[in-house]
């Protein structure tokens, strides 16, 4: 049964996703009828990703510990995770529902980590 609702907690949003894509390609959206709107159209979507990109970007130059703290953030949550979810299998008392959810996401952060690296060593001869 749990593999049942984390595989529905996976597929859900590519389903729904997956639907909203048919019903705008279905239904339409805004449509350029002519060569000009078609350009009106672009350059409005050249400005949005212009203004988003000018949210992104702070003004000035950050300290050097924001760079290196904004850098290094994964990499920390990572072993956060891991630690945490490996503390919850010898943690006593805890439901075996949690500590396998704990163990899991240990493992997903694991494989952000050092995935790639063990796969390039399980395919070296």
């Amino acid at each position: 049964m749990m593999l049942l609702e984390m595989l529905v907690g996976a597929v859900l949003p590519a389903i729904v996703e997956s639907g909203k894509q048919w019903v705008s390609t279905k239904l339409g959206g805004v449509k350029a009828t002519t060569v000009d709107e078609q350009i009106k159209l672009d350059q409005n979507e050249i400005e949005k990703l212009t203004a988003l990109a000018k949210l992104d970007n702070p003004g000035g130059t950050p300290s050097q510990w924001v760079i290196d703290l904004r850098g290094s953030s994964r990499y920390v949550a990572s072993f956060v995770v891991i630690l945490g979810g490996v503390g919850l299998a010898f943690t006593p008392g805890i439901a075996v529902e949690l500590v396998a959810l704990g163990l899991e996401a240990a493992n997903i952060a694991f494989g952000f980590l050092f995935g790639s690296r063990i796969q390039s060593l399980r395919f070296k001869k």
